[in-house]
This record gives C-alpha cells, structure tokens and sequence, in this order.
C-alpha cells in the first residue's frame, strides 16, 4: 500500500518502546505512526528519536512519525532523523494552526518521497485548516484530534460523549476543509476507550457516516472493528456494482443518465460507485 489515502487504520505506539514497535509493524494495521510526542516522557524523546533509523520497511502498509512541534527544543533534530530513517514515510506535524507549524517544503525536499502531514487539535487549528492547505500543497494527511480528554476538547472547554454533539461541528469542519483536496488522506482521532468495542463501532459508524474513512487507532484490538465498518457492506457493493454495469452499458448506446431500480443515476453516481469498487482514486 503506497498511498496512504488508502489506508483504513493508523496505529499510535511510542517509539520508546521497542517490544510495542515491534508488534505495531507485525500487526494489521494499514499504517503505524510511531510517537515521538505525547507519548514519550521528556527523558525518553532522545532514545526514542535513536531508534528512528533502525526501523524496518514494512511489507504491508506505511510507517509514519508523530515529532515534536516546532516550539519545542527537541522539534528539529525529530525531523532530521525522521528524513535520514529510510523506514519512515512521512511526518505527522502536532498542534497544527499555521502553515509555519508544518515542515517547510526545502527541509522535506532533502528526503524525495517524504510525506507530511497535519494534526489538528485546537479551536483555531481546525478554523484555518483550509487556508493552511493551500499554501501548503505538499501535506497528505490531515487528522482529527478529537480524541476524549485531549487537546481540542480542552481548547474549546466542551465535553465528550459516543454521539458526538460536542464534536460534532469540528469533525465536519475538518472534513469540509481536508476534502477539497484530493491528494490528503483525512484521518479521524482516536477512540481513548480501548476496552469498548461498541463504543469504538458506534463512534466509528459515526466518522463513517461523516466522511471519514480512516482513523487513528491506539491498540491491536481496535483495527479489525475499524476497517470492517470503513469497509464498504455487502449491499453497498452489490449496488455499486449494479450502477457500474447499467450505467456503463447505457453510455454504450449515448444515454448519460438513466433509470435504476427508481433511483436516477448520472455520471456523479457511476463515479461513486467506481469509488465504492476501488476503481478510481479520485
């Protein structure tokens, strides 16, 4: 898998811990984001950073760094290991309300390949992610950070609940925002309840539902769930591929929109229903 717009899950482990490193690469997970940040103790961030460059490749999925932000001490040093660590695909930039708190273009073009990408997790952050995309055409991601307790909830002093209201806004803003570009890969935060597996498919059914289909996952346990319900459902294909089939053989005889099982159906719909097949990336 080499476009992370691909990916269904995005497994956190702090990078200071090599038998969770370890698991992390060997587990299902499409992606693993290795945690220089919150994850690690200030007394850590240095051995943790050292291990960057004995990362393996992986034979399936991606393998990305959460570094430090820029206004801490440790912020550049995470990004030169993380440019000189041919095991590591891309940077994800934390507490991200600026173009300038991304990594700038001349740092990353010293490593061709090497992908960003912004984590948002504050009040103004989430307003201006937009403005931030374009001047900033290089990031590839861009995550939610929603997750119970954290940053963005106590930037906006709101509370938290499976449903969602309190978040609600913000996810689709995030949304609305990261969606019109096509080359960023949005990923939802993180369901903190690790023991909750309803919980996390309800929550998950909610992000789905909201445009997102990828999350960031904490624990081994929380993949499957997730990329079943990222999954497009049986039905959901049997009808994508009924659409494909009528609407393409209808094009053969010069009609562009036609009548399916009640349902109008035009070129919008057959693109989407390429999409729901994995036919197209766009």
């Amino acid at each position: 898998m080499n476009d992370d717009r691909h990916a269904k899950t995005w497994l956190f482990v702090p990078a200071h811990r090599p038998e969770l490193v370890r698991k992390a690469l060997a587990s299902a997970a499409d992606g693993v984001m290795l945690d220089l940040e919150d994850a690690v103790p200030d007394e850590c961030k240095e051995a943790a950073r050292a291990s960057l460059p004995e990362i393996p490749g992986r034979m399936r999925g991606r393998t990305w760094v959460r570094i430090n932000g820029k206004a801490t001490p440790w912020h550049a040093d995470d990004v030169r290991a993380a440019i000189q660590s041919p095991g590591i695909q891309g940077m994800l930039c934390p507490k991200v309300e600026d173009a300038a708190d991304l990594v700038a273009p001349a740092v990353l073009a010293a490593r061709p390949g090497m992908a960003q990408g912004a984590l948002v997790e504050s009040a103004l952050g989430v307003m201006r992610l937009f403005g931030i995309l374009e001047r900033v055409p290089d990031v590839g991601m861009v995550m939610f950070g929603g997750a119970e307790g954290a940053d963005l909830m106590a930037d906006l002093g709101c509370g938290w609940s499976i449903d969602g209201p309190e978040l609600l806004h913000a996810r689709q803003h995030t949304v609305l925002s990261a969606r019109g570009f096509k080359q960023v890969a949005l990923v939802d935060g993180v369901y903190a309840r690790v023991d909750d597996t309803e919980g996390l498919a309800r929550d998950t059914r909610l992000s789905r539902g909201l445009g997102f289909r990828a999350r960031a996952v904490v624990h081994p346990g929380q993949i499957d769930v997730v990329h079943d319900i990222y999954a497009p459902t049986a039905d959901e294909t049997a009808w994508a591929s009924e659409v494909v089939q009528a609407f393409e053989a209808a094009v053969d005889r010069g009609t562009a929109a036609i009548r399916l099982r009640g349902r109008l159906v035009d070129m919008a719909m057959y693109k989407a229903a390429r999409r729901t097949l994995g036919k197209s990336d766009q």
